[in-house]
């Protein structure tokens, strides 16, 4: 494939317009003292309740030890905390603090201007059939929804 091939590649195209959403997405989880894998923790256990690191390194896709590392660093800003599973005498749930709440609530409040930004040239219509695509190519791809790949790296 030449170089001016690549102006054309759905897949060199979506990787360009990837990395500086990726890039973008993480500038603006810092102010709110987060990193991206903190916050896909935080918003797994908002959306589903407290979960055992077991499980979230399941639903993640990550290895267990880099779960328990980013549990740690989340423990040591205050933003979850472990607590003695009420089902599993031998396991700890992992909560989401107030302060990890608020963490996660700063984020969310960022993601409509990173949104409009992104796709500022396009018209209503044309974002939500970019939407549908982007939607049927994850699917198709059996990614997790609302779960980034690159969390689900085991390395």
């Amino acid at each position: 494939m030449a170089p001016s091939d690549f102006a054309s590649s759905p897949s060199f195209l979506l990787s360009q317009v990837g990395a500086l959403s990726a890039q973008r997405f993480a500038a603006a989880t810092a102010p709110c003292g987060l990193t991206p894998r903190e916050l896909a923790v935080l918003r797994n256990i908002l959306d589903l309740g407290p979960r055992t690191q077991q499980q979230l390194a399941d639903e993640l896709g990550m290895h267990r030890n880099n779960m328990v590392s980013l549990i740690d660093e989340l423990e040591r800003k205050g933003l979850a905390r472990r607590v003695r599973s009420t089902t599993d005498r031998r396991a700890f749930d992992i909560e989401v603090t107030q302060s990890g709440r608020s963490a996660a609530e700063c984020v969310s409040q960022l993601v409509p201007t990173l949104d409009s930004e992104l796709v500022a040239d396009l018209s209503r219509g044309e974002r939500s059939v970019l939407i549908d695509l982007l939607t049927r190519i994850a699917d198709a791809a059996g990614l997790t929804s609302g779960v980034h790949p690159h969390l689900s790296s085991r390395r």
